[in-house]
């Protein structure tokens, strides 16, 4: 029964990924690997990393918990996924992703994969939603990748908040960083509220996008 279940985990996978439209802009990010992640990935390891999807009980050897893993090195990692070295058991399910998987979106998975194991913050909401949202509101002042560096930046004499350093974002928990992308901050800072102009579900999925931007 568990080589039919590896199988079509298999087939399903590779399906999947030859029907992905993922931006090219997004390349090689942690935001990419969510959203591949969370189309295969999550079968065997659980939308959370921890080994615990929906197909995790079918198989023979236990999926890997991705979140506690910190020890593999970027090396090993890529290789493990990329099917180019072995998984130490012949009862492992997980597939060769080389075969279906260019090497960008590997490291996009690799990405996110880092953020699971170094985040002390869960995601509050959507990230693919807060993308949307984060393009429409965000960017003029953050700029595409997070910076802070987008195009008011230069008009208005003004500095913009970086949002990919994670070392910083990882002091403010998410119920503080609600708070500012809710109300805005004090002062003569440019950020304003966007209380009444988004919902809270789109304020969660922002929060989580901008996660996923920091490096």
């Amino acid at each position: 029964m568990s080589r039919i279940v590896t199988r079509v985990v298999k087939i399903a996978a590779v399906f999947s990924l030859f029907c992905l439209t993922l931006s090219a802009a997004n390349a090689g990010s942690a935001y990419e690997g969510y959203s591949l992640f969370n189309q295969t990935c999550f079968l065997c390891h659980g939308t959370s990393g921890k080994g615990d999807g929906p197909l995790a009980g079918k198989l023979d050897m236990s999926p890997s918990d991705l979140t506690s893993d910190g020890k593999t090195d970027d090396e090993r990692l890529f290789g493990l996924i990329k099917g180019t070295i072995a998984h130490g058991s012949e009862k492992s399910a997980m597939p060769k992703w080389g075969l279906a998987m260019p090497e960008n979106q590997i490291r996009s998975l690799m990405t996110y994969i880092r953020f699971l194991q170094n985040s002390k913050h869960a995601l509050p909401g959507d990230p693919e939603l807060g993308h949307d949202v984060y393009m429409s509101r965000c960017v003029a002042c953050h700029g595409r990748g997070g910076m802070g560096d987008g195009p008011l930046t230069e008009l208005l004499t003004m500095n913009a908040q970086n949002l990919t350093d994670a070392s910083e974002l990882n002091k403010h928990p998410n119920s503080e960083l609600m708070n500012t992308i809710t109300n805005g901050t004090p002062g003569n800072t440019l950020m304003p509220g966007w209380k009444g102009i988004l919902s809270e579900e789109e304020i969660a999925g922002v929060l989580s996008y901008v996660r996923l931007l920091a490096k």
